[in-house]
């Protein structure tokens, strides 16, 4: 990132975006960034606050200006493209949809180690599906709200459990599950995006199958005010075809994002917002606990209170832990797995995280560039 200081401006350019990145997945560090410095300025920054990210590299980034027209030759070029290898006979939503199978989940209810306010939350928003018939045609409430869906955006970080979360979901309703992820859906071809959500969408009803998406964030965020990118018009598509897919699906849809502050407030009202936090040292016991199958030949000295003693674990963390130990005492030709071997699994992996710390300044000169 560079500060570009033009006069009473500051101008930040972010370069390095690579060329070939997938257009939602750029579009969304945009959104990012914008937010970011909109935040930044909010607090006391620097006013105006001009941001430009770019795919340049560095050393041309803040000399080079955007051609006009370059962005219509994209889009022309990106056109004649996707004409060349797909012919005039577009498949159709339902053609699209077979991409996307149901398969059976993995997990039932009582995998899952949450807080008892955040069962709550899952239990009522699912409660509304199962007692559809009920609520919806026996009582009327259909005149009030002719497609009853039912939404639940699970908000954590990685490993708190919204994957199990997600199946655990899908076993209590006795259905099937398909699972995408938003940056799964954006095609290199622009327009195909919107499609394949709808297709998606499709695929659920057709399956019967609760539906989830993770990285919500790239389709729920704010829609850009003004697009100069072509990859800006492909995620407002987007984001409008997801509202009205959520508007007209009666089905379960089940969200999952990192990064809630960044969604679209138009999506407040369609979705019940369901908070994963990190594990405290009862929660993290109890996700011990279910990571130590019965057959797993275990010492005698194993005590998932002790475990729970190391913190900043997440359940995901724990999972690989005792498979890593697990592996470790098979390789080393030992007949049982100790608390020592849990407890050096446990802390190689929490050695093994990238370097936060390290990559703070760079994240936060992209926030507010």
């Amino acid at each position: 990132m560079r500060n570009l200081g033009r006069g009473s401006r500051t101008a930040f350019a972010v370069t390095g975006i690579p060329g070939g990145t997938d257009d939602v997945e750029a579009a969304l560090l945009r959104t990012r960034l914008i937010e970011a410095a909109k935040e930044f300025s909010g607090r006391g920054g620097p006013r105006p606050l001009t941001v430009t990210v770019t795919n340049q590299p560095p050393e041309s980034a803040a000399e080079s200006e955007p051609r006009a027209g370059a962005t219509a030759e994209t889009e022309a070029e990106r056109e004649a493209e996707r004409e060349a290898e797909t012919g005039p006979d577009e498949p159709s939503i339902a053609e699209r949809a077979r991409r996307f199978t149901a398969t059976p989940p993995l997990y039932a209810f009582d995998r899952l180690v949450l807080p008892d306010r955040t069962l709550d939350q899952l239990l009522r928003a699912v409660h509304t599906v199962e007692q559809r018939r009920v609520l919806f045609d026996e009582w009327g409430l259909r005149e009030i709200q002719p497609h009853p869906g039912s939404a639940i955006n699970l908000e954590g970080a990685p490993g708190t459990g919204k994957t199990l979360a997600a199946h655990a979901l899908a076993h209590r309703l006795g259905r099937s599950l398909i699972a995408a992820r938003a940056s799964q859906l954006e095609s290199k071809y622009h327009g195909e995006g919107p499609k394949n959500l709808a297709a998606l969408f499709h695929a659920a009803r057709e399956q019967g199958a609760v539906l989830f998406l993770d990285e919500a964030d790239a389709l729920m965020s704010a829609r850009f005010e003004t697009t100069t990118h072509g990859s800006e018009h492909a995620v407002n598509a987007m984001r409008s075809e997801m509202l009205t897919a959520l508007d007209s699906h009666e089905g379960l849809v089940v969200l999952a994002t990192n990064l809630v502050t960044s969604y679209d407030s138009a999506f407040d009202s369609r979705v019940w917002h369901v908070r994963f936090p990190a594990p405290d040292a009862a929660a993290r016991a109890g996700i011990w606990r279910r990571h130590l199958p019965e057959a797993l030949p275990l010492a005698e000295d194993v005590s998932p209170e002790g475990l729970a003693g190391v913190d900043e674990v997440t359940g995901r963390d724990i999972r690989r832990a005792v498979i890593d130990a697990a592996a470790e005492v098979l390789r080393t030709g030992r007949p049982r797995v100790g608390q020592a071997d849990l407890l050096a699994a446990v802390e190689r992996i929490k050695a093994g995280r990238p370097c936060r710390a390290a990559q703070a300044p760079m994240s936060m000169s992209g926030g507010t560039g």
